[in-house]
């Protein structure tokens, strides 16, 4: 296993992702101080590390969505997955491998969003504390929101074998679901056990900041939660017998 994992972190580190992506950020964050700080209104000290933050995960969420589009079959795409399935690997280590890789990937992300963070608020706003507190909230409730979205995308994507067309699919289901979701809720008013179907629990980001969303999602936050690592699982496992089942 080991092995696998650092066969897939040197990938990775060759790739143009784990580089690409934080520049993008660095750039975002940048440009998010200057225009927090440059405009005739008061700017909010308390705030302004908050606001900076959350561009940096809007655009984690969008990275780790096209990461998870193109793990799972970017070996299939490159012909490298007949060296991994001759040699001693299951296709389940090989699964949790990129699974593991995945997350390292998304931790990676969240350092480098405190971290550009940081130096925008230290470049163009010195006042003020970073407000911790609401930025580990964001980031939380984004986290639960992509332990959700992750295996939804690796799912959808899994039936392809071109990267190209998988971060595409990968993409317009994150952001079509969004509109199932408002769909969903629509019609949850009318039968209330539907309350229970997957794209609800895609307000589990939003009820974790603002636990009067109750009142739209009809489930506590609790129920929220354990909804949403259990439909994890539950996508995670058809991910991988879709993977297992692949033809070379």
């Amino acid at each position: 296993m080991l092995t696998l994992l650092r066969q897939e972190i040197y990938k990775q580190i060759h790739g143009k992702f784990y580089i690409g992506w934080p520049i993008v950020m660095l750039l975002a964050s940048l440009t998010a101080g200057y225009f927090l700080t440059s405009g005739k209104n008061h700017v909010d000290h308390q705030a302004f590390a908050f606001n900076v933050f959350n561009d940096n995960m809007d655009l984690v969420l969008i990275a780790m969505v096209v990461f998870a589009s193109t793990i799972m079959i970017g070996d299939f795409a490159n012909n490298t997955v007949k060296y991994l399935f001759s040699r001693q690997f299951s296709r389940l280590q090989i699964f949790i491998s990129k699974l593991v890789t995945t997350f390292f990937m998304y931790i990676y992300l969240i350092v480098m969003s405190y971290i550009f963070t940081f130096i925008s608020k230290m470049i163009f706003d010195r006042s003020g504390d970073m407000g911790m507190k609401y930025i580990n909230q964001n980031l939380f409730s984004i986290s639960w929101l992509l332990l959700l979205v992750i295996p939804m995308v690796m799912l959808v994507s899994n039936i392809v074998k071109n990267n190209g067309v998988a971060i595409a699919l990968g993409i317009v289901f994150f952001f079509a679901s969004s509109i199932v979701t408002a769909f969903s809720m629509v019609l949850m008013k009318k039968w209330d056990i539907l309350k229970f179907n997957p794209f609800n629990f895609l307000n589990v980001s939003t009820q974790f900041i603002d636990h009067s969303a109750k009142t739209v999602t009809n489930l506590s936050l609790t129920s929220m939660e354990i909804g949403t690592v259990v439909y994890a699982l539950i996508f995670t496992a058809i991910a991988y017998v879709i993977y297992n089942h692949r033809n070379v």
